[in-house]
C-alpha cells in the first residue's frame, strides 16, 4: 500500500551509515519519552539469526529493553526483515504510549530499499519523516571510492558482492541529515574540505553538521540539524528513473579536486564501445547515475549507477515513444516533453558523474566516443538494433534485496578489478 495523508501515522526516522558507532550515537541522541528505537544487527548471520533490539521509553521516562534473535527465513535476510521488522513496527505504531519510532539500520542495509518496503507494506501506519546518516570523517571517502565488498569488510557473508562504496553512496544519497564525526581524524583541513565537497554534491539538499572527537552529539544538536533539512531531500521517498539528476541544485564548480558534471546525448550509445568506455566511470569517480539509450535496446530505458569501482545497469521501463498506450508517470512525461524529437521521441541519454581524481573533460570525451557515429546512424534503426551487444540479461532473485523501483529482473554489472560481465 502507498502512504496516505492520514495524520494517524506514527513518525519514523531511519538512522543509517557504515559506522556502527556513529549510528548508535545518533540513535541515543533521539531517545526521549514516547520514543521506541528498533535496531537491526546482522553480525550473527553466520549462525542464521538477525538480532533485533527494541528500546522503548514510556511517557513517564521508564525504559523497556528487549533483545530477540530472529531466525533467517530460508536463508534470506530480506525476507526475514520483511516478515519480522514490518509487523514489529506496526505493533509499535498501535502502542498508544509511542509517539515516534527510530529505526537504526545495520551498516549493510540500504535505507532506500527499506523505505520502499515500509511505504508499500505499512504506509498507512508509518510516515518516514527523515533519514539521518552518520559518517566517519577518517574512513568514509576511502570506502566510498574503493572496491572492497561487504563480505571482505566483515559486514556480510556468502556471495554478497555489493561493495562498501555502493552502500556508502546509497546511504548518503537517501539522507535528509548527515552527521560527520571525527573531523580531526580526516587527515587535515584539505582532506576534510574534500570530504565536504563530495558529500554536499551527493546530497545537496541534506542538512549537515561536522563534529570533532571532543564534541558531543546531543539531542539539541541533532534537533538543530534535523531542523535544517530541506523539502528537496528524499524524506523517505524512493528515487524514480526520471527524477532530476541534479535534484537539490548541487554545486557544479570544482572544489578540492571534486567536480560534478552532466553528460547529455540525443543519439544512442554503441553497445560495444559503451562497454569499453565504462572503465572511465570506475577510476577517479566517486559515483555516477543516469538514463541510457543504447542502440541495441531502442525501446528500453536503462539505468546506470556506479559507486567507487562497482557499476550496474538495469532495465527500468520503456521510452514513452515505444508505448502505444502512452502511459507514463508525471516525471517521465515532463522529461519526455523536454527531450522530445520528432523522429526518436523521448529517447536520450543523461548521466551525472561526480569526479574526484578524474576530470569531467576525460569522462565527457570517453562517453562521447562511445556514441554511434553519423555513418552508423544513417544506416537506420534496424542496423542499430542488430549491433552486437555485451549487455546480456541475467536473473536477480527478488529475495536478494528489497526492490527500489518497478525494475524488471535484467541487470548488468562490472567492477574495475574483474572487468567482466556477471
Amino acid at each position: 500500500m502507498e502512504p496516505t495523508d492520514s495524520t494517524a501515522r506514527t513518525p519514523l526516522t531511519l538512522v543509517t551509515g557504515l559506522d556502527r558507532t556513529a549510528s548508535a550515537r545518533i540513535t541515543l541522541a533521539m531517545h526521549a519519552p514516547g520514543t521506541a528505537t528498533v535496531s537491526t544487527d546482522l553480525r550473527n548471520l553466520d549462525s542464521g539469526t538477525v538480532v533485533q533490539v527494541v528500546h522503548r521509553i514510556d511517557a513517564d521516562g521508564v525504559d523497556h529493553l528487549s533483545v530477540d534473535d530472529v531466525h533467517l527465513e530460508h536463508g534470506c535476510v530480506s525476507c526475514t526483515l520483511r516478515l519480522s521488522l514490518i509487523p514489529l513496527l506496526q505493533e509499535l505504531h498501535r502502542d498508544p504510549s509511542i509517539t515516534q519510532i527510530v529505526l537504526a539500520l545495520d551498516p549493510a542495509l540500504e535505507p532506500e530499499k527499506i523505505a520502499q518496503e515500509i511505504r508499500s507494506r505499512a504506509g498507512d501506519d508509518l510516515a518516514i519523516v527523515d533519514t539521518v546518516c552518520g559518517v566517519d570523517a577518517g574512513s568514509w571517502l576511502t570506502a566510498a571510492t574503493g572496491e572492497i565488498t561487504l563480505a571482505e569488510a566483515g559486514l556480510s557473508i556468502g556471495e554478497d558482492e555489493r561493495t562498501l562504496a555502493q552502500i556508502a553512496v546509497a546511504q548518503i544519497r537517501f539522507a535528509d541529515a548527515i552527521v560527520i564525526e571525527g573531523a580531526d581524524s580526516a587527515g587535515g583541513a584539505w582532506e576534510l574540505a574534500r570530504l565536504h565537497s563530495v558529500l554536499i554534491r551527493l546530497a545537496p539538499a541534506a542538512g549537515m553538521r561536522t563534529l570533532n572527537s571532543q564534541q558531543t552529539l546531543d539531542a539539541a544538536l541533532l534537533a538543530g540539524l534535523r531542523a535544517s533539512e530541506t523539502a528537496a531531500s528524499p524524506h523517505g521517498r524512493p528515487r524514480r528513473p526520471f527524477d532530476p539528476l541534479l535534484a537539490g541544485q548541487p554545486a557544479l564548480e570544482e572544489d578540492c579536486g571534486v567536480a560534478l558534471m552532466t553528460f547529455e546525448a540525443s543519439r544512442p550509445f554503441h553497445p560495444e564501445r559503451l562497454h569499453e568506455a565504462l572503465d572511465v566511470l570506475l577510476d577517479g569517480v566517486v559515483a555516477s547515475q543516469g538514463r541510457l539509450w543504447i542502440a541495441s535496446n531502442p525501446d528500453d530505458i536503462l539505468w546506470l549507477e556506479s559507486a567507487g569501482e562497482a557499476l550496474g545497469i538495469h532495465h527500468v521501463g520503456h521510452w514513452l515513444a515505444a508505448r502505444p498506450d502512452g502511459d507514463a508517470d508525471p516525471e517521465h512525461r515532463l522529461a519526455a516533453a523536454l527531450y522530445w524529437d520528432q523522429t526518436h521521441g523521448d529517447r536520450h541519454s543523461s548521466i551525472s558523474v561526480l569526479c574526484h581524481r578524474s576530470t569531467p573533460e576525460a569522462v565527457h570525451a570517453a562517453l562521447t566516443a562511445a556514441l554511434v557515429t553519423d555513418a552508423e546512424f544513417s544506416r537506420g534503426p534496424d542496423f542499430l538494433a542488430d549491433l552486437p551487444s555485451p549487455f546480456g540479461t541475467g536473473h536477480q532473485d527478488p529475495c536478494d534485496d528489497f526492490p527500489v523501483t518497478d525494475r524488471d529482473d535484467r541487470t548488468y554489472s562490472t567492477d574495475n578489478s574483474e572487468g567482466e560481465t556477471r
